[in-house]
């Protein structure tokens, strides 16, 4: 697997993110605002999550199409693991997860990426070299990077899972890991907060092994997850991915939305 050559050198510049508009075409019904629905979105994890700051690409496109499809979101933050545990105790109406629930369609892809420190000179060609590595990932990865991946760490035990994410670049910095699997774009806002002690100036060499890991929420309520579609079709006919794009500084999608609906 070829390494990402941009990355062999010291990562610097705009952060870049990985939009999906993979939605559906009908409208979002024209409800009144205000019937409440619980969301989980996960943690801070910028550019997509800032808690704190009640914003990011990914909380300002669910709950907007949330608001559009008339409801009055209260977003909530969680680990994934945790959240997903709240929407199967019936604590929460919805948390991003790819199964379980009524699922919804794609709504924005992450690039995931096995992140070495260059200096290492590790060579990765494919997700079972990893097994010969100390692996830290982000948490619940078993889950979205497929089922060669979750073999892959149900047979390392030098395979741990980590939150809050900061913690995977810790420890690729300090030398407590080999291999980071994470989102480039997040890895490289945390490198901004590591602190005092870490040199988080080493040339990076990320590994492409895994294809954009798509993100939907699972829900409850199947009526709730028709029309969150059906608001996001209405969105991305509207320009908001490419509005979004333009206010955090990402590169604007490629291409045009494809609007037909997948098989449930």
């Amino acid at each position: 697997m070829k390494v990402e050559n941009d990355f062999r050198t010291k990562v610097t510049g705009r952060r870049r993110a990985a939009l999906l508009c993979a939605l559906l075409p009908a409208l979002a019904p024209a409800a009144e605002p205000g019937v409440p629905l619980r969301i989980a979105i996960g943690e801070t994890k910028a550019p997509y999550v800032l808690a704190e700051e009640q914003r990011g690409v990914e909380y300002e496109l669910v709950s907007t199409a949330l608001r559009a499809a008339g409801y009055q979101p209260q977003m909530l933050f969680a680990p994934n693991k945790r959240a997903q545990g709240w929407l199967a105790e019936g604590r929460i109406d919805a948390a991003i997860a790819n199964d379980g629930g009524f699922v919804s369609r794609p709504y924005i892809a992450y690039k995931n990426m096995a992140i070495t420190l260059c200096s290492r000179h590790i060579e990765l060609n494919g997700v079972a070299d990893l097994g010969r590595y100390r692996v830290a990932a982000f948490q619940n990865a078993q889950r979205f990077l497929g089922p060669d991946y979750a073999a892959m760490a149900a047979g390392n035990p030098n395979y741990v899972e980590q939150s809050p994410q900061i913690a995977v670049n810790r420890l690729l910095y300090s030398g407590r890991t080999d291999v980071a699997v994470a989102d480039i774009n997040i890895f490289q806002q945390f490198n901004d907060e590591l602190g005092p002690g870490l040199d988080a100036q080493q040339a990076l060499c990320p590994y492409t092994l895994f294809p954009p890991t798509l993100y939907r929420l699972a829900f409850r309520d199947k009526p709730a997850r028709d029309r969150f579609d059906k608001a996001l079709g209405l969105l991305a006919q509207q320009g908001f991915y490419e509005t979004l794009a333009k206010r955090y500084g990402l590169p604007a999608p490629q291409g045009k939305p494809s609007f037909k609906p997948p098989a449930r």
